[in-house]
């Protein structure tokens, strides 16, 4: 994740160059003076708080993660209850209720009808073509 150090080196270059640039009008500097020295600024303190982003970004980023892990498992947990409480018995067995009809059509566990029954051929005719011939 870069949003970090780009938003550090953002954030120092745009502030330091502002503060250079003010304090550059106030002692009544040239203007291309001011300028140069706010490009300069702009440059050196962007580059220095992208490096800054970076490391903070390494070294913050293991205990950031484990933190928003433990508050994600601790919301889960919390979302399950109410849940719990909002739908009350309708997430009970369904023992109660038994005009409801559970089916699944062609699960595996079906048992595979042979090609014979479907074309309507008889046991003597299918014998003879698994040995090569009719008789």
């Amino acid at each position: 994740m870069s949003r970090l150090s780009l938003l550090m080196g953002l954030f120092l270059a745009v502030t330091i160059t502002s503060v250079v640039m003010l304090m550059a009008a106030m002692a009544e500097v040239g203007a291309t003076t001011i300028i140069f020295r706010g490009l300069v600024v702009f440059f050196i303190f962007g580059m220095l708080g992208t490096i800054l982003g970076s490391f903070l970004e390494v070294v913050l980023m293991p205990a950031t993660t484990e933190k928003e892990t433990e508050k994600l498992k601790d919301e889960i947990l919390l979302e399950d209850e109410q849940l719990r409480k909002e739908l009350g018995d309708l997430l009970d067995d369904d023992d109660n209720n038994s005009s409801i009809r559970y089916e699944t059509f062609g699960t595996p566990t079906d048992e595979p009808t042979p090609i014979s029954e479907m074309m309507g051929i008889g046991n003597e005719s299918h014998k003879a073509a698994r040995h090569g011939g009719m008789k």
